[in-house]
């Protein structure tokens, strides 16, 4: 969703209908006259921060006796921003498309197929360092002696002559 669909002709009806101007709903609200046009509109992209924005549009809304909530929801949906498609976001090249959205230059299975590429190298690392490592410094220890395994003569009794 983007800022095109948030129901701002809604508000600005609603406005209009109670007899108000831009000017006259800031005074009665203190809420920034840019805001107002911007909630009417449904182009936020000179907005306050999202705490202030949020804020904004409660007490328009309580203003113009709507229910803020579906308001704000639809807000923050419009507002949201887009989501990674996968670990490797920092491949993905800044470009927009006709609309204006921001262009997926790689497919998801890209990603997922560096994913697996980068798991599977780590897994062969380790393989081979357990092959060329501790395997050989495992057979050393094999190697050694242990007690019982080398047989000993018999000692000499000393009774015994020589």
């Amino acid at each position: 969703m983007k800022e095109k669909d948030f129901p701002g002709v809604v508000l600005r009806e609603r406005r209009e209908a109670m007899g108000f101007s831009i000017e006259g709903a800031r005074a009665r609200t203190h809420v920034p006259p840019e805001c107002l046009r911007a909630f009417e509109s449904g182009v936020f992209t000179r907005m306050p921060e999202q705490a202030y924005a949020v804020g904004f549009l409660r007490t328009y809304c309580r203003f113009l006796d709507l229910e803020p909530e579906p308001f704000v929801d639809q807000y923050l949906v419009c507002t949201r921003p887009e989501k990674p498609s996968g670990p490797f976001n920092f491949m993905k090249r800044r470009e927009h498309d006709d609309n204006g959205e921001m262009a997926r230059p790689y497919p998801v299975w890209v990603n997922n197929l560096i994913v697996w590429g980068a798991v599977c190298a780590v897994i062969l690392l380790i393989w081979l360092t357990y092959t060329a490592v501790v395997r050989p410094l495992a057979e050393d220890v094999k190697g050694r002696v242990e007690a019982g395994a080398v047989e000993v003569e018999p000692p000499v009794h000393f009774e015994e002559d020589f």
